[in-house]
Parts: C-alpha cells; sequence; structure tokens
C-alpha cells in the first residue's frame, strides 16, 4: 500500500496519502476538497539509490563458478 504526496489546489495545503485500493481518490484533510494533485516524491527524486546494485560482486573472481 503506498503513500502518495499530494498538494491541494484549492487551499495549497501538502499533505500524504495512504492509497489503500486503486481506485481511492484523497480528498484534501483541511478544506475536503478533491481538487488535489500527486506530486514528485522527493525519494523518487533523490538520485541515491543502491551505489552497487544487486549481484555486483558476480563475475569479479570472488567465489566459485558453474
Amino acid at each position: 500500500m503506498p503513500v502518495y504526496e499530494y498538494k491541494c489546489n484549492k487551499c495549497k495545503a501538502d499533505f500524504t496519502y495512504l492509497k489503500l485500493r486503486a481506485d481511492d481518490e484523497p480528498l484534501c484533510p483541511g478544506c475536503k476538497s478533491a481538487d488535489v494533485t500527486k506530486k514528485m516524491s522527493s525519494f523518487s527524486c533523490s538520485g541515491g539509490g543502491f551505489s552497487g546494485g544487486f549481484g555486483s560482486g558476480f563475475g569479479s573472481g570472488h567465489g566459485g563458478g558453474c
């Protein structure tokens, strides 16, 4: 169940919303407006991620091979 970040277009409030089902539509907790926009998450924009990736030790001569 993903948590999304939204901005209300009516009162300009920022809020998070736990989406339980695909057809769930968030309402602004402040003014109860349905006129909201999903924001780009700072987590997805950070560029951090995994530096080595999965299986980065494969093919480097470490361990046995088949």
